[in-house]
Order: C-alpha cells, then sequence, then structure tokens
C-alpha cells in the first residue's frame, strides 16, 4: 500500500445554498471526475464543520449563503485547510467580489453564468495540481 498523501482519491467539496444546484454540479463532478469523491453542503458553517473531518482537496463556494458568506467561510476554511484551494462559484462577479475573494484565500472564482465553460478546466488544472505537489 502506497503511503503517500497523493495516493488518497482526490475530494471535492461543493458549497451551494440552493439544493437542486447543488446535486447538479454534484452530479456532474462525479461524472466528469469518476475518481474523485465529490460531496455537497449547503452553508458556510456545514463547509467548515466537514474541513474539520474530512480532507477536501478543493471546495467551490458560493459567495451568497446563509448564516458565514462564502468570503468568509473561505478565509477561515483556508486557516484551518492552507493546502485545500477554494474556487468561488456565483451570480455576484463584481471586481470587489473578486478582491474579497483573493483576499479570504480562493485560488479562484467562477461566475455562474461562465460554469458551464470554465468549470471543468479549472478543476482538471486544481488536480493537476495537487497531483504534481
Amino acid at each position: 500500500m502506497n503511503g503517500s498523501p497523493h495516493a488518497a482519491r482526490p475530494s471535492i467539496l461543493v458549497v451551494e445554498d440552493h439544493r437542486s444546484l447543488r446535486l447538479s454540479i454534484v452530479t456532474w463532478l462525479q461524472c466528469r471526475f469518476p475518481g474523485s469523491l465529490v460531496q455537497g453542503v449547503g452553508s458556510g458553517e456545514e463547509a467548515l464543520a466537514h474541513a474539520r473531518n474530512a480532507r477536501a482537496d478543493i471546495v467551490l463556494m458560493d459567495v451568497n449563503l446563509p448564516g458565514i458568506d462564502g468570503i468568509e467561510a473561505t478565509c477561515r476554511l483556508k486557516a484551518q485547510a492552507p493546502k485545500t484551494a477554494v474556487v468561488m462559484l456565483t451570480t455576484h462577479d463584481s471586481p470587489r467580489h473578486r478582491l474579497a475573494a483573493a483576499q479570504a484565500g480562493a485560488a479562484g472564482y467562477i461566475a455562474k453564468r461562465d460554469m458551464e465553460t470554465l468549470l471543468e478546466a479549472t478543476v482538471e488544472c486544481l488536480l493537476q495540481s495537487r497531483a504534481c505537489s
């Protein structure tokens, strides 16, 4: 058995409060990245609890969440799991939101309107950099 930390199955967490969209993204990711463990939660608090109990290599984080918003959740998540790559998925595509996400430690920012064209390549790139690190 390989003791390398990279031998483990990559993990992707989708943080989205709209259940139907969350399930759709999780299902799509499971189809596109069948070697990955893909899970979804509905709030920033659930994302932080998940990060305390399980490793996530990539977190796809909505900005507008009930309770702790996605920017604050990203900041807290990066403090407890600095190697986790967080990509913001949001309808809020403004320079102010992009700056706040970058300051919180997000590795990427995708407007939901661009998910169809950008999400697969972004996740693929992050998975490849995980495999090389």
